[in-house]
């Protein structure tokens, strides 16, 4: 009840944008879920706002998932496996936000065969590889986008149009290995960026960085666990340039996350899932850079440190055909770390 799973096979039988299937575009056509209109890339889940939808890409959290202000998600479909939006109660090992939690989940590649594909958009074009590492034991898949509108904008005889920058561009890459019957590895990684700039004088960049390294043990029969190491990176940034000033105002926030999760089958209609979360963040509020001679002085407000752990159990139980039982308990504490300024004002 209240989640919603996508494939990508489903995704691709939907009529599409400029070529370009989007996840976050399909998802506001199911129940629940809606947006705010062309040029809007968020998701308004169940009256929630954006900022309270946990979005995670193989277990590492991104912050923006839009690109050209909206018009396109950071998921290449090349790259996707399958989607699961939790729109009503999210389980126990998800936490930090209201509304909803977006799990998106890699593509493992091919481990029989090599495969090279990709597509040529209005917008974009996107290229991917994936194959064996060693067949049948692991492999790997590579892919990349990008848009071209810059380059047309190059070719105008027109100096304040063929100075401005507008273009996206974003590669995922995943690779796995089985060590043996009970092991397993998994390392993947995601960066993309978009830069809009305009004749010289007003830019603004901002991208995602994520990577996670996950091994999979197989304890027994009935026990089996997931240790993740994840992390993730956003940053944006604004330059601006007036006549002799030129500088550019950045900020982003980083995160180091240590995820242990073990899945324990008591039997076919019951299950167990537990463990815990460990975040370290970092979060840098403000830098200024200004050019040499410029009027306005470089400056950078203190980073903030803070370190986030839960711990979180949960079980699901089928007791007949008719009935489907879902529970659990999340612990969460958050404790900011570091010496600092602090400023109280009456």
């Amino acid at each position: 009840v209240g989640v919603t799973k996508l494939e990508m096979k489903e995704i691709k039988k939907i009529p599409v944008l400029f070529g370009e299937q989007d996840i976050l575009k399909t998802l506001t056509l199911t129940p629940g879920v809606k947006s705010l209109g062309e040029g809007n890339g968020g998701l308004y889940v169940r009256g929630g706002d954006n900022s309270q939808n946990l979005i995670l890409l193989d277990e590492a959290t991104v912050y923006n998932a839009s690109h050209l202000l909206g018009f396109f998600s950071t998921f290449n479909s090349d790259a996707i496996k399958d989607v699961t939006l939790y729109k009503g109660t999210a389980p126990a090992e998800f936490g930090g936000r209201l509304s909803s939690v977006l799990d998106v989940k890699m593509n493992d590649g091919n481990n029989q065969k090599f495969h090279v594909g990709g597509g040529i958009g209005l917008i974009s074009s996107r290229l991917n590889v994936e194959g064996p590492i060693v067949k049948d034991k692991g492999s790997f898949l590579i892919t990349g986008r990008r848009t071209y509108a810059d380059l047309f904008l190059k070719l105008s005889s027109n100096e304040q149009l063929n100075q401005n920058q507008l273009y996206f561009y974003d590669f995922n890459a995943k690779a796995n290995y089985k060590i043996n019957d009970k092991n397993r590895i998994f390392l993947s990684g995601y960066l993309g960026r978009d830069v809009i700039k305009i004749s010289n004088r007003f830019g603004i960049d901002w991208g995602n960085t994520t990577g996670t390294l996950r091994w999979n043990h197989l304890w027994s029969q009935k026990l089996f666990s997931n240790t993740s190491v994840v992390y993730s990176d956003y940053d944006y940034r604004v330059a601006i340039t007036r006549d002799a000033d030129e500088f550019s105002i950045t900020s982003s926030i980083r995160n180091i996350n240590l995820k242990h999760e073990f899945q324990y089958y008591l039997n076919s209609k019951h299950t167990f899932n537990f463990g815990f979360n460990s975040f370290y963040h970092t979060i840098t509020p403000g830098q200024v850079e200004a050019s040499e001679g410029s009027n306005i002085n470089a400056t950078e407000l203190q980073n903030r440190n803070a370190l986030e752990n839960a711990i979180f159990f949960s079980g699901n139980w089928k007791p007949n055909s008719r009935w489907n039982i879902e529970y659990g308990v999340r612990l969460s504490s958050f404790n900011l770390l570091g010496a600092g300024d602090f400023y109280s004002y009456n």
